[in-house]
């Protein structure tokens, strides 16, 4: 198992701390010895101090994309080709102002 270990100085003391568990750390002179302490404690941890445990949640039966359901509508809508006509058309306009301001 690879643990993300955070180490940082102050004052002249290492001070190791384990990214997930916050709660386990250590301090002390050098960086090895803080390293290899928190090691022995986060060992510790995990396996005589705390118990995982995996549940399982119940979520709601529409848990999916809600904007599925609208995908379709315009399908038999007669203007929706001049819509998009008119998107693109406003696009353009957008992009061309652009380039003029770029130039």
């Amino acid at each position: 198992m690879l643990c993300d270990i955070i180490l940082t100085k102050s004052n002249n003391k290492f001070i190791a701390r384990a990214k997930e568990w916050p709660e386990v750390m250590a301090e002390g002179d050098t960086r090895e010895n803080v390293i290899d302490h928190v090691k022995t404690r986060l060992a510790d941890y995990l396996t005589n101090q705390i118990e995982v445990v995996q549940v399982e949640i119940a979520l709601p039966a529409k848990a999916g994309n809600p904007l599925i359901e609208k995908f379709g509508w315009f399908s038999d809508d007669p203007t929706f080709d001049d819509l998009q006509a008119e998107i693109a058309a406003y696009r353009e306009e957008i992009d061309q102002a652009m380039e003029q301001i770029e130039a």
